[in-house]
């Protein structure tokens, strides 16, 4: 046996929870259940739900075993009821069936959804299901300790999609709280119950002929059968009692019913046999969730406790393994009651004290939120407080808030009074967006402050203070007012009075602060897609953060990253450069993915405004390596960069990956149910747009398209307005529609001009380009574009390489630079006369993507059609080397 207290903390419990337990040696072949539990083949869900000791755990995982299928096994708890961490172990138990990590690992860092490990879990399960006909099963055992109503609702439309020949088994005390008649009438649902898991007679002649080697007498079997009534636990307490015996007594008491009253007398026969040495390790340890070698010692106070954990498994007295290695175990949940209830009525002042050690191991061994509950459960309140303010920053970075949030609301007045604990609570409601309950606990603390600094209490103050200055920024920041926001982080940038910058302070401790948003000044810190002002914004954030000698800390990143994005869009390029490459480099010094992956996304824009397409590829192929590297391949942020590499690859003429993600995007888009994620439109929708549209499916991307702007004007959003604005526009021009093309690029235009979004212009194309100067040089006939917007046309248009008054001299000027190699080919093809769908077959592309090609050369060579295009290039000489 090996003892457990050396492994990593994350590592070792996932491990014992992922392990399926082994088969016991005392085990009978129950093929009848093991034939049911098959199903039928449109089974998608098995339900075996009976009171504790029916021997649901052992029966499922037997099964299992026997069916070679490839299997995940979870065993819950409490802690579960956190939806993001429900659904990270059921990733874990996913890439056990698998065999495989999802997208290549696990995610402890980022931003991670349990909407977004819905989908991976969903999307690995599909692929397997296209390649491989065996079942695969992901067992849940313990399912009833889920109280939490948004996990049934979400596992209840996860399992609805299931592919064949996936299936999910719940294995639970009571009834799965989830509608199931409409699976029971079409055959997705297969249950078992008490009366299914009851042994039979032949299974129980069986049991005994497996314990004693004989048959029993009629008489024997048939006072078994009466007393036991086919329970499972108590056919191996009734086992246990009699093997202290020789075998089956005929002197057994009168028992009847399997009533809690039964399996008492008979734990109390077994556990009476016992030493009292290994008694009292018994009931020490029983209130351990899990135990190990180590950790018995210390709360039992036993050094022999390695030779005891060994004498119980060998004698069968309900200890189970966590693990192929027996680092880990529990006891059977009957018999872990049956002991804490010997516990409490014999030695009940002792609990807290041993729920005190057991607290001081969990955390000096790093198991932080077993440490946390142990302290609950000893009655020190205040020692659960202090943990939970030392380590609050790991489970906000992992945004596991639902855990947090539950820990809070267990804490009593006065300690829930503590400044640093509503400092937390205050986090937590800026994580979520309420602002209300932020601005009451704002208050709160503000007060406690003034309390701080009357009783004199410096250090203590001056740390709170910086963290309540912070805090209250955010918030102004979250609930969108800027003036307030601004006039914060100027005043924060005039001070002199700043703490030593070694003071840990939570936002230094790399909280992520992008709620899911591509670009990062899409969302809430630039102020909902307002370029100007989260320029004017980052611009003072940065005069603080370099005037105090700042710039190595996590925050900075973002802020490097805001200024990147910001420069790129107003087509400052190497500004943009220099900002991106600070932002790249400080994101992955503090592990900030939130940062990381918007600003890798500008640098691969950087290298496509400059004609370097292999490049901008490059670098988000780069990029995801680098999150595969971090473990960050389960986070949403993997997502996002998929996205666009997909799209690039589109271009290039990869089209099975884009009808793959396209239809992917569907999926996950139908999952939603109601509602779409924080920051929406997002870059990840805009790419399901373009990529339809690039497909040749233009109605699908118009439609896509038309969503995205009435979200964008929706949420006053400038910036996803414009690149919805000029999406419709191409994809109108592309569907033959050029008034309605016209009238989409005047919109982007307007409210593009305030904020000087100039990039997506640029990034659009020539066509675009040229409109835009046709505009400048005849404004009045232009119905409402005023002299600021025509000034603006007219920028941009020079920054295409339009000069004003010229605008048919420059696309011939620039063609032979502005042609991708591809689209040369497109041309070479369409110059020796081929069909778009000859040149389709030619080039290995759709015919979409042919005609978004051909729309492209036209609008570079100036061109109304394929005559003038081909007669255009033949001028350039575009066609000589053909």
């Amino acid at each position: 046996m090996m003892d457990a207290s050396a492994r990593p903390s994350l590592e070792g419990l996932l491990r014992t929870k992922l392990h399926m337990p082994g088969t016991p040696a005392w085990h009978l072949a129950r093929t009848r259940l093991w034939e049911k539990l098959d199903g039928s083949p449109a089974c998608r869900l098995t339900t075996v739900a009976a009171p504790p000791g029916y021997g649901k755990t052992t029966l499922v995982s037997v099964w299992i075993r026997e069916r070679g299928w490839p299997s995940g096994w979870l065993s819950l708890d409490g802690m579960e009821n956190d939806p993001l961490r429900f659904w990270r172990y059921m990733a874990g138990a996913a890439e056990r069936a698998l065999g495989s990590p999802l997208g290549g690992g696990s995610a402890e860092s980022g931003i991670v959804s349990a909407e977004s490990l819905q989908a991976l879990i969903l999307d690995a399960l599909i692929d397997y299901a296209e390649r491989e006909e065996a079942p695969l099963v992901l067992a849940l055992d313990d399912y009833h300790v889920i109280q939490a109503p948004a996990i049934h609702e979400a596992l209840h439309r996860w399992i609805e999609r299931l592919p064949s020949p996936v299936r999910l088994v719940l294995l639970s005390r009571h009834g799965i709280p989830m509608p199931l008649a409409g699976w029971r009438a079409n055959g997705r649902l297969q249950e078992l119950d008490m009366r299914d898991l009851r042994f039979n007679e032949e299974e129980t002649i069986g049991y005994w002929r497996l314990q004693w080697g004989r048959e029993p007498d009629g008489e024997a079997l048939a006072r078994w059968m009466h007393r036991t009534e086919g329970w499972a636990a108590m056919l191996r307490l009734m086992t246990i009692s009699s093997a202290a015996e020789g075998g089956p007594s005929e002197e057994e008491a009168v028992l009847s019913g399997r009533s809690r009253r039964v399996s008492d007398y008979l734990m109390e026969e077994a556990y009476g046999r016992l030493p009292e040495e290994m008694k009292r390790f018994l009931r020490r340890t029983s209130i351990l969730d899990r135990l190990c070698v180590s950790l018995c010692a210390e709360v039992a106070n036993d050094p022999g406790a390695e030779e005891r954990l060994g004498e119980l498994e060998r004698i069968g007295m309900f200890l189970i393994p966590l693990d192929d290695e027996r680092r880990w175990f529990r006891y059977h949940h009957l018999f872990g009651e049956f002991l804490r209830d010997r516990l409490r009525r014999e030695q009940g002042e002792a609990e807290p004290e041993l729920q005190a050690k057991a607290a001081r191991w969990h955390q000096s061994h790093g198991y932080d939120e077993e440490a946390v509950e142990h302290a609950f459960a000893s009655g020190d309140v205040g020692l659960a407080a202090e943990w939970i303010e030392r380590k609050a920053h790991v489970w906000l970075k992992l945004r596991e808030i639902a855990t947090l949030r539950g820990w809070l609301e267990r804490i009593p007045a006065p300690f829930a009074n503590r400044p640093e604990l509503v400092l937390l609570s205050l986090w937590i409601d800026l994580m979520e967006g309420r602002t209300a309950p932020a601005d009451e606990r704002l208050r709160r603390l503000n007060e406690a402050l003034e309390g701080m600094k009357r009783e004199g209490n410096g250090a203590a103050y001056a740390r709170m203070h910086e963290e309540v200055r912070i805090a209250e920024n955010f918030a102004a920041v979250r609930s969108g007012d800027f003036d307030l926001s601004l006039s914060l982080i100027r005043g924060y940038g005039e001070r002199n009075d700043l703490p030593d910058r070694d003071t840990p302070l939570l936002l230094s401790l790399g909280l992520e602060l992008n709620e899911g948003a591509v670009p990062f000044i899409r969302g809430a810190f630039g102020f909902e897609g307002s370029v100007a002002r989260a320029e004017s914004y980052h611009r003072a954030y940065g005069y603080f953060l370099s005037k105090n000698g700042l710039q190595e800390f996590a925050y900075t990143s973002y802020q490097q990253t805001a200024m990147a994005e910001v420069s790129y869009l107003r087509n400052r390029l190497a500004e943009a450069r220099e900002y991106v490459e600070e932002a790249l480099r400080l994101a992955k010094k503090n592990g900030t993915a939130g940062a990381f992956v918007p600003a890798a996304l500008v640098r691969s824009d950087l290298w496509a405004a400059e004609g370097e397409e292999d490049a901008a590829l490059a670098e988000i192929d780069e990029a995801m390596r680098e999150l595969r590297r971090r473990h960050w391949q389960t986070t949403a942020w993997y997502g996002k960069l998929d996205a666009r590499r997909v799209y690039r690859r589109l271009l290039r003429g990869d089209r099975e990956p884009a009808v793959l993600w396209a239809d992917d995007y569907v999926r996950r888009s139908a999952a939603r149910k109601g509602g779409r994620s924080v920051v929406y439109p997002d870059d990840e929708d805009f790419a399901y747009a373009r990529i339809r549209f690039a497909l040749g499916e233009t109605e699908a991307a118009a439609t896509a398209a038309r969503s995205l702007l009435r979200a964008a004007v929706g949420r006053a959003n400038p910036l996803s307005e414009v690149q919805a604005c000029l999406l419709l526009c191409e994809i109108s021009a592309g569907r033959g529609a050029p008034a309605e093309s016209e009238r989409h690029l005047l919109q982007a235009l307007k409210r593009a001009c305030p904020d000087d979004i100039a990039r997506p212009f640029l990034d659009a194309g020539p066509p675009v380009a040229k409109r835009l100067s046709e505009w400048a040089n005849a404004a009045p006939v232009v119905a409402g574009l005023a002299p600021s917007e025509t000034e603006f046309a007219r920028r941009l248009a020079s920054a295409a390489g339009y000069a004003p008054g010229e605008p048919e001299r420059s696309p011939g000027a620039r063609s032979l630079e502005s042609l991708t190699p591809r689209e040369r080919e497109v041309l070479a093809c369409m110059a020796r006369g081929m069909s778009n769908k000859a040149i389709a077959s030619e080039l290995y592309l759709t015919e979409g993507t042919v005609k978004l090609h051909l729309h492209r050369i036209y609008g570079k060579l100036g061109a109304e059609g394929r005559v003038q295009a081909i007669r255009i290039a033949e001028r350039l000489g575009l066609l000589e080397a053909r």
